[in-house]
């Protein structure tokens, strides 16, 4: 590993100047136009390559888990901004698996919101750029992070000493049964259900990032029928995209962002090696896994993500600044860049003419659009995301298309405050430097509410 270095490429042969000196290769196109072209994705069609991915807001109407005045500025933005496609956040499946009080939550009661939420978004594209756009809807338990009332619930799949450790859990604390896995498998489904009901194009469960159906594949070490094996661990969610696809009808879609390396040691881990106390990257299984999911379930797009963003953020979100308190990231961004793309490039490859999104850009900021077109044109992935990237900077991508460039001054600084935010707890999500009358505020009531609990 190469130590950490704040942004201070200015050109394309920065770029390449540095990649050349760390020994690192990206794709790299002057050429944007291929981010211009259309994609057919099954009996769907997007406008251009590029994604917004699930970042979420915490803006949630408490008492009902409907989308409030934030939510919809939010998707009203990204819709105007010009992607073809918007992959909403998550919406949980189970009211004990809320990450916190103010999470998406989709219910009989409040599907006219949702259906409004999406038929506003859906006019506003068509009005700013002339063009349809595609919806995909998250569907989660959070697990072990689960926060209903604001106070950690975890509910566990299997005992990992590491993750375990972080949240003052011992190894007598109870798994959930079978049982109970059996019923949030009808909990995701019905959910999948109301969202085609609510007008999404698409539902994807969301197993990444140490959420609970991501855990559900680091289970060896569980027993029963959710635990031990391959075909065990991947149950859970091979099972609810079927459920998912048989509900929604051929009008919709079940897809998925899945995990491809979850790095804890193993046995406790997902995408790393089989040896015990091994996390070197080892993507047999999650490739495994990947293809047959578009098998499965005639997918027509597919996602992907990596590692645990609560605590080695720097292998899905490269970036500058850290969280308040916690350590510089002990690599490279560009390591961490490069490492996220050869993974997308190897998936790419299992998952065949599905398309599938890349992501982990944000930190090349202006630069970031030759490194899409290069990933695009060398077949590395077929979809560009921007989560946090669209956070800030929404219009980003009418202005690659439309101008040919991104404005330095409007892109994503890579600063995590987007991420402090959501571990403060208290504010809603958003950019507190580019949208700064907003988030800014929202920004300050976490830490200040941490200042005053001597957490700061």
């Amino acid at each position: 590993m190469s130590e950490h270095v704040r942004f201070n490429l200015k050109t394309i042969e920065d770029l390449k100047n540095e990649l050349d000196r760390l020994e690192l290769y990206l794709p790299v196109s002057e050429d944007l136009s291929v981010l211009g072209e259309k994609v057919k994705m099954g009996k769907w069609e997007l406008p251009n390559r590029f994604i917004v991915q699930p970042m979420e807001g915490v803006d949630a109407v408490e008492a009902t888990g409907a989308p409030s005045d934030l939510t919809f500025r939010r998707y009203h933005r990204f819709a105007e901004g010009g992607s073809g496609l918007i992959w909403f956040e998550a919406i949980v499946a189970s009211e004990d698996g809320r990450s916190n009080p103010r999470q998406l939550a989709l219910t009989e009661k409040n599907l006219d919101e949702y259906k409004r939420l999406i038929d506003e978004t859906r006019e506003i594209a068509y009005k700013a750029n002339k063009h349809e756009i595609v919806t995909v809807v998250q569907i989660t338990h959070s697990g072990r992070w689960s926060k209903p009332s604001g106070k950690p619930e975890p509910k566990l799949i299997h005992h990992n000493p590491v993750l375990d450790k972080a949240l003052g859990i011992d190894e007598t604390y109870p798994l959930v049964t079978d049982e109970y896995l059996d019923a949030l498998q009808d909990k995701f489904i019905r959910t999948a259900e109301l969202s085609a009901k609510a007008g999404f194009d698409g539902v994807e469960m969301k197993a990444v990032h140490g959420y609970f159906t991501g855990e559900m594949l680091c289970a060896h070490t569980r027993e029963g029928k959710y635990g031990g094996s391959y075909e065990n661990r991947t149950r859970f969610v091979r099972d609810i995209t079927r459920g998912a696809a048989s509900v929604m009808g051929s009008d919709h879609f079940a897809t998925a962002r899945l995990t491809m390396h979850e790095p804890s040691a193993y046995p406790y881990g997902w995408g790393v090696k089989p040896e015990d106390g091994s996390t070197e990257i080892d993507l047999t299984e999650p490739k495994r896994f990947a293809r047959e999911l578009c098998e499965l379930g005639n997918m027509p797009v597919f996602n992907f993500s990596i590692g645990y963003p609560r605590f080695a953020p720097y292998m899905n979100r490269p970036h500058d600044n850290s969280l308040v308190g916690a350590p510089k990231p002990p690599e490279h961004p560009l390591e961490g860049i490069v490492r996220f793309q050869n993974i997308a490039r190897e998936t790419q490859k299992v998952v065949g003419d599905v398309p599938m999104a890349t992501a982990a850009l944000a930190w090349l900021r202006h630069l970031m659009p030759y490194v899409a077109a290069g990933l695009v044109k060398e077949g590395w992935a077929s979809l560009i995301g921007q989560g946090r990237g669209a956070f800030a900077y929404p219009d980003s991508v009418n202005d690659i298309l439309n101008n040919g460039k991104m404005d330095p001054a409007k892109c994503c600084i890579t600063c995590s405050m987007c991420s402090q935010i959501m571990k403060d707890v208290v504010g809603r999500n958003g950019c507190p430097m580019r949208d700064k009358e907003i988030y800014g505020a929202e920004l300050k009531k976490g830490r200040d509410a941490a200042k005053a609990k001597g957490l700061a």
